[in-house]
């Protein structure tokens, strides 16, 4: 028997865990994207780290860079902590294989969601539920700003963590999954070619339906109608000129009104940030771009590129926030006839699947990867330019 970890009680297991390869990653990524209702792949903006003494939010803020499944918002949130920025990139994705040579995931991480809002509990509201934690239980998510992940969410907008899986011999609903997964783009990182591959295949459509209001509609108004109506409120999508960010509490937190904190969350959740994002990001693409990199020009330069994109469609996100859509427990056409529902359907936003680097021929091409090159640099205080934007 192998035991892991190694104390009092801890788990065991029958086999030791092997490292995921090229085809296992494939029939991974196959089944978890089935099984996800979103899969994107994001920068983190910020892990939640503080100056000083300040303990970490406990709040991971990531941009969306490329959807390969569903319509996730331009930036939404996570629960989990900065990562030691050394270990977690270097951690393997592993799995068991039965008797038959059935694959089956070994735990990766995962999310523990917490608490959204940190202003002090109100008397009488329940506290956040502890994790149900065990020997078995694997790392919380953690993350470092500046660096790009792979996430796969469920309907509910937490991390994929459970999915139905085969031994060989029966199946079983709880197998952990690779849900929050770094880019690390190396001979050996595959997990975002195989989960983009996958993306390419005819999935299940499993776009969330929201209610979007009418423009001028004010949170209490929206939150009291929709409660007073047996709706549970599980998110809310506010813009920023054309930039749509996502605000979604724990579950513990859904259940009493949180709209009005939104957009105070919005305007508080920014500060005391440290570090730079796009620096962080243009640092670790600098040594990823370049005809002798295996990587550089292929899946390198497509991240790059989704990512300088990015960059100046923040760089306009300059309104104040406006809430815009929410997204119910249940069926939300049983809320449509509300007179501050304009509509129902899913976010305006399109998957891309990390789109390739192409030119009309090779010289073109060599041409846009030039200037995705010259963005990188610059972003990485090229030029003296030490705003973290682009031209």
């Amino acid at each position: 028997m192998c035991a892991v970890p190694e104390a009092v009680n801890a788990c065991t297991y029958s086999q030791r865990p092997e490292p995921v390869g090229h085809a296992s990653g494939q029939y991974f990524a196959n089944e978890m994207l089935d099984a996800a209702t979103y899969a994107d792949l994001v920068l983190v903006e910020d892990d939640g780290t503080r100056g000083g003494d300040a303990r970490p939010t406990g709040i991971i803020t990531v941009r969306t860079i490329a959807r390969f499944k569903g319509r996730s918002a331009d930036r939404f949130t996570l629960f989990g902590t900065p990562s030691d920025k050394e270990g977690i990139f270097s951690a393997p994705l592993q799995h068991f294989t039965s008797e038959t040579g059935q694959v089956t995931p070994f735990s990766f991480s995962e999310e523990r969601p917490s608490q959204l809002f940190r202003e002090p509990v109100a008397e009488g509201s329940p506290p956040p539920p502890p994790p149900p934690m065990t020997s078995c239980s694997p790392p919380g998510l953690t993350a470092e700003t500046g660096r790009f992940y792979v996430v796969l969410r469920d309907a509910e907008g937490r991390v994929l963590n459970r999915l139905t899986m085969s031994d060989g011999r029966a199946s079983a609903p709880n197998h952990p999954a690779f849900g929050f997964v770094p880019v690390v783009l190396s001979d050996e990182d595959f997990w975002l070619y195989s989960v983009r591959l996958a993306a390419y295949r005819d999935t299940s459509d499993t776009t969330i339906q929201l209610l979007h209001l009418r423009p001028g509609s004010s949170p209490a108004g929206v939150e009291k109608g929709l409660r007073g109506a047996g709706a549970t409120i599980r998110a809310a999508y506010y813009a920023r000129g054309n930039f749509v960010e996502e605000v979604r509490p724990a579950p513990h937190e859904q259940e009493r009104p949180w709209l009005e904190k939104a957009s105070t969350y919005l305007d508080s959740s920014r500060r005391g940030r440290i570090g730079d994002p796009h620096h962080g990001a243009a640092e670790f693409l600098r040594g990823k771009l370049g005809p002798d990199s295996v990587y550089g020009t292929g899946l390198g330069y497509q991240v790059a590129q989704a990512f300088t994109r990015s960059v100046r469609e923040v760089q306009q996100a300059t309104a104040a926030p406006r809430l815009v859509a929410v997204e119910v427990a249940g069926d939300p056409s049983a809320f449509a006839g509300l007179p501050f529902v304009d509509r129902t359907g899913p976010l305006d936003r399109a998957v891309d699947r990390l789109p390739q680097v192409n030119g009309a021929d090779e010289a073109a091409t060599f041409a846009i990867m030039q200037r995705i090159e010259r963005d990188i640099w610059l972003l990485n205080g090229g030029n003296g330019n030490r705003q973290g934007t682009l031209p």
